[in-house]
């Protein structure tokens, strides 16, 4: 019996219909999402939710990239988001009161700057810790990103990962 966290990456990865880097992007925020989840040791019901919106946390740039001339902002992707996200949770048999928590989670997964849940900061920290590998940022980049990490797992990997340039 397939459980409903795999129905939902196989679907996930079928929307995205073999696009490679959107593709891998999600398969490794949702494999770092699981590990700094289980290192901060958050509860079973709080480990299903991160890993539910790990898997779907830039689900909307698909939708976003067709419907608005390639446009795929931040603030498109967080518009759109919801609707999508329900639908993928519904159809996977989430439970209904999981939906509204990875909904928000998945909404506010680019907010840096705002006071943020434990499993917003993991989610946030994965989705950075992946977007550095596959795009090395500079120097004033890299500063920025180092002073939003509060996780001890997270500051770790990001480290390696900044450093794997030199």
């Amino acid at each position: 019996m397939i459980n409903n966290e795999t129905y939902l990456l196989y679907s996930a990865l079928c929307y995205e219909e073999g696009h490679c880097r959107r593709t891998q992007h999600i398969l490794k925020v949702y494999a770092l999402a699981k590990l700094l989840g289980e290192q901060e040791k958050i509860s079973t019901e709080d480990q299903q939710i991160l890993q539910a919106a790990a898997i779907l946390h830039d689900i909307a740039i698909k939708y976003c990239k067709k419907h608005y001339n390639g446009d795929a902002s931040q603030e498109k992707q967080k518009k759109e988001a919801s609707h999508l996200v329900q639908e993928f949770l519904q159809e996977a048999n989430y439970l209904p009161s999981y939906i509204p928590k990875i909904v928000d989670l998945v909404s506010k997964h680019h907010d840096y700057r705002k006071e943020k849940s434990k499993l917003l900061q993991i989610l946030i920290e994965a989705d950075l810790i992946v977007n550095c590998y596959e795009n090395q940022p500079d120097y004033k980049k890299s500063k920025f990103i180092k002073d939003i990490f509060q996780t001890t797992g997270g500051k770790k990997l990001l480290e390696l990962c900044l450093e794997e340039g030199i």
